[in-house]
């Protein structure tokens, strides 16, 4: 069903970008580690690629499904470690409010 040929298809590699960019915001919300993104990334389309060749009972083979992977993939670890690092580099607030003597 992917290809660029006709709406449905369309459609649905725009469903799989946004799916992308979704799944890049859990990144931030649930990992919160930028060197760990790509890890995280490449395991959720490992499940994916097993769950389509079990499902299709055959390994995917069209150009066009490999392509919009990749691209996916490349999107989500991408953001996912932009926003990442941008958590992790924030400064470190620090209180220069004088101590109380108790």
């Amino acid at each position: 069903i992917l290809g660029f040929s006709t709406p449905p298809g369309r459609l649905s590699m725009m469903a799989f970008i946004l799916n992308a960019l979704t799944c890049a915001l859990a990144l931030l919300y649930f990992i919160r580690r930028g060197k760990q993104c790509l890890d995280f990334t490449v395991t959720v389309h490992f499940f994916h690629l097993l769950g389509c060749w079990i499902y299709n009972s055959r390994f995917p083979s069209t150009l066009t499904w490999w392509l919009v992977h990749v691209v996916c993939t490349a999107l989500m670890a991408a953001i996912g470690e932009y926003l990442c690092m941008r958590i992790e580099l924030r400064e470190i607030p620090l209180n220069s409010a004088p101590k109380s003597n108790v």
